[in-house]
């Protein structure tokens, strides 16, 4: 039931962790810092939608109905500074950069905003 419910969100993560890891000098001829960032926060507000909306489906887990959207957020947030880790020490031509850790946990905060805009802050237990 876990998975079934969260294979979307599970799958965006992996997918995230495979764009990250691709290697930066495939990018070096283009100048748009700021797409970069913008990239990172939509990537992560739409793994902030999918894993909020799979741990909410989800019935094995019931720990995960319980302050749900704030456990993701945390998830995420550290999701995020995980990778630009790995970026920085097991990546090959990647660095640590601090505007990509904020663009991603601005990501999630901005996919916390949406996921209120359409569902409210109703219970889900």
């Amino acid at each position: 039931m876990f998975l079934r419910h969260n294979a979307l969100g599970i799958s965006w993560a992996i997918l995230i962790l495979i764009l990250c890891g691709i290697p930066g000098d495939q990018f070096r001829g283009e100048n748009k810092a700021n797409l970069d960032v913008v990239i990172h926060a939509v990537l992560f507000a739409v793994l902030f939608l999918l894993l909020t909306i799979g741990f909410i489906k989800q019935k094995r887990f019931l720990a995960l109905h319980s302050l749900t959207k704030l456990k993701v957020l945390i998830l995420c947030t550290v999701y995020g500074g995980l990778i630009e880790l790995m970026q920085g020490f097991l990546f090959v031509g990647r660095s640590v950069e601090f505007s990509d850790v904020l663009a991603n946990a601005v990501g999630a905060g901005a996919g916390l905003v949406v996921f209120m805009l359409i569902y409210g802050n109703e219970s889900y237990t």
